[in-house]
């Protein structure tokens, strides 16, 4: 399997370390409640560095990646975030990616664990292969999460960062120890990177950084007074659910459209051309599935793959599900038939051969 650059850091902690998407990472630290609530009420640190960093460069980039994904990146601002599902011509989600804009012909896109291969591959099979460069192996994502990330961020790096604004980044100048590790010859910069995103739903930052230098950012975070949990994929996932964040792989795949999970909204710039906009265009005029949520009002606990019914009907099946930390309740994501995506409608979770009833309700959960 795949380590981060921080694996020795989680070993020496007694971090329990599971494999996702080929790589080697924490799940949990100290205890899923704790470190879920950390980020919840104050802060709490990730190793994020299992995702992908495919950075592209060179004149008609931009207008490349632009082709090839839902959102139109020409019209980005330098050191702007776009959160983007890149398609495949059936409409399919091969993965979705937040994309920055690094400069006037440059940026960088962020596959998920297991996919950065699958896109990479994807691009250079579509002409792209002059522009693409994988740096993931030698970056380090580490994701400072929680109402109290502002102020640990202000105090920590010796600049102000509280002012980036949600979805912007800024290259900054870290102090010494960081900077004296830093390789000049990383693509995304000449200092760190920071960025006012996250996949918690709380307020945050994503620290972008080459491998020498994250080392010794993240244990400098560790060294601090009153120093922020370290939290591992599992809470990562729970403060997901509750926020409905899609998470690749479960909440969609190559059979799914952007139009059946609901957020076309959100990541579809539709006055630009791209691959698979004939398909979701298409979907839009047809009844099909779509992705909602439930929160259960009986005991239980309902979990991906569960059947969900209408009696003895099958109306769909749960994507992701878990048991609410913040509610003290169940919570799920699932692909419903038409008729029952309207908030309130009562359905049943088949749970271990027990069918228990849940609601309809759109996220945010909490």
């Amino acid at each position: 399997m795949n380590k981060t650059p921080l694996y020795d850091s989680h070993m020496r902690s007694g971090a329990k370390m599971v494999n996702f998407g080929g790589w080697e990472m924490p799940l949990v630290f100290s205890s899923m409640n704790d470190e879920h609530q950390a980020v919840r009420n104050k802060v709490g640190i990730f190793d994020v560095s299992h995702m992908g960093e495919i950075y592209i460069e060179g004149e008609g980039a931009l207008e490349f990646i632009s082709r090839h994904c839902t959102m139109n990146i020409t019209n980005s601002k330098i050191n702007q975030l776009k959160y983007a599902h890149i398609l495949n011509e059936a409409g399919g989600i091969l993965d979705d990616t937040i994309i920055t804009r690094l400069s006037d012909d440059s940026c960088y896109i962020v596959p998920n664990a297991g996919r950065t291969p699958v896109i990479f591959d994807w691009l250079v099979r579509q002409g792209g292969e002059e522009y693409l460069q994988d740096v993931s192996q030698e970056t380090v994502m580490i994701a400072i999460q929680g109402p109290a990330a502002a102020g640990l961020m202000d105090g920590i790096i010796e600049h102000k960062v509280s002012d980036i604004k949600f979805f912007n980044a800024r290259g900054v100048e870290f102090n010494r120890e960081v900077m004296d590790e830093f390789d000049h010859g990383w693509p995304l910069g000449d200092t760190p990177l920071v960025q006012r995103s996250g996949y918690t739903g709380e307020d945050g930052f994503e620290v972008v950084l080459p491998a020498g230098s994250g080392k010794i950012f993240w244990e400098q975070l560790l060294s601090i007074d009153d120093p922020p949990l370290r939290c591992g994929l599992g809470a990562r996932d729970t403060l997901r659910l509750e926020f409905g964040f899609l998470l690749s792989g479960q909440d969609f795949d190559e059979t799914r459209t952007t139009v059946e999970t609901g957020w076309t909204d959100i990541c579809v710039e539709w006055k630009h051309d791209f691959v698979g906009k004939d398909k979701l265009k298409a979907m839009m005029e047809v009844e099909h599935q779509l992705l909602r949520g439930m929160v259960m009002a009986d005991k239980g606990i309902p979990r991906h793959g569960h059947d969900i019914f209408d009696g003895d009907k099958k109306i769909g099946q749960v994507t992701s599900g878990t048991r609410s930390i913040s509610l003290e309740n169940g919570i799920a994501l699932g692909y419903l038939d038409p008729g029952y995506h309207d908030e309130g409608t009562e359905v049943q979770i088949d749970i271990r051969g027990k069918k228990r009833r849940a609601k309809i309700k759109n996220p945010p959960f909490v």
